[in-house]
């Protein structure tokens, strides 16, 4: 079955390891990877860890610009057998290869600047979230701190909002506060969480709540489903298991209807023990989540149909 996923941070490994490509690298994705997952669209998130650098000689904007340079670097050398996609037209047009979607995590890197913030517009991401898991000039994170995750959006993140809206950029809203979240709900046009899970299951503040969830199905929106072990369990176990994927698929199934489901592995950016540890892998999700209940047609809307409806 083909498979849109709505978020890696492979980009951000390739930038750390210098040696590696989309087609050589030993990280959880790569191109062989990717086709043997039947792969339609691979999202490919921008993210630069801005509070643990130590290189002070680029400014923020600057190494985030970098990382668009390499995302465009690697759709280059692979001599078409990855092409860009700006849309679910270009997602359908390229079906015989296989689609990079670029996506922003965390916007951190504007500095604050609505000139940077027109500047990545012009890059046409089609997602992009105003936080990781830091305060900055946009908005809060989500946090164990009550008071900050009741915090809403700044100035700054209300007036990148309305520009996304003007752009058709899509708000994610993994990583940011509960009143971030729901200020995203009130104020932009298409919301997505791209690697959430479900919070009632295992409680998180990443995760999302019942709420949260009817909210994005109301919405249009989708949650892609993460495959870090401590969003899908709290046994501390550091295992990420279909059996506890299977158990948030059906939660949100249930909550949010069959319209809300996504895949959002965040390969590349998270640890531990995996036993879907790549794209080549999804087949095995699809055949459990079968053998679990699901009908083909809803696994169908989880692994392609709903992300292109909103796309």
């Amino acid at each position: 079955m083909k498979v849109i996923d709505l978020h890696c941070d492979t980009i951000l490994r390739l930038s750390e390891k210098g040696c590696e490509n989309l087609f050589s690298s030993s990280g959880h994705i790569n191109y062989d990877k990717l086709v043997k997952g039947d792969v339609l669209c691979q999202c490919f998130a921008l993210f630069t860890k801005m509070h643990e650098l130590v290189d002070d000689s680029y400014s923020p904007f600057e190494r985030l610009t970098k990382l668009y340079e390499i995302f465009l670097k690697e759709i280059s050398n692979s001599k078409g057998k990855i092409k860009r996609a700006y849309n679910a037209k270009d997602i359908i047009a390229n079906k015989d290869t296989i689609s990079a979607m670029l996506t922003i995590e965390g916007l951190d890197g504007l500095e604050g600047k609505i000139e940077n913030a027109l500047t990545l517009c012009s890059w046409k991401p089609k997602i992009a979230s105003l936080t990781w898991n830091w305060e900055n000039e946009l908005a809060y994170p989500q946090s164990d701190d009550k008071t900050i995750m009741a915090k809403g959006l700044k100035p700054f993140g209300f007036e990148v909002i309305e520009l996304f809206n003007s752009e058709d950029i899509i708000v994610d809203v993994s990583h940011l506060s509960d009143g971030g979240f729901w200020d995203c709900i009130n104020k932009a046009s298409k919301v997505v969480a791209t690697h959430s899970d479900s919070r009632a299951i295992t409680n998180v503040g990443r995760n999302l709540t019942d709420e949260m969830i009817k909210a994005l199905a109301d919405k249009g929106g989708v949650v892609g489903l993460n495959f870090c072990s401590s969003f899908l369990t709290s046994d501390k176990s550091h295992e990420s298991r279909i059996s506890d994927m299977i158990i948030h698929v059906k939660h949100m199934l249930n909550v949010g209807g069959e319209d809300v489901l996504a895949l959002g592995s965040d390969f590349d950016g998270i640890g531990g023990k995996l036993e879907i540890d790549g794209p080549d892998k999804f087949p095995i999700l699809e055949e459990a989540l079968h053998k679990a209940g699901l009908s083909y047609s809803t696994i169908e809307k989880m692994y392609f149909k709903n992300i292109l409806r909103l796309l």
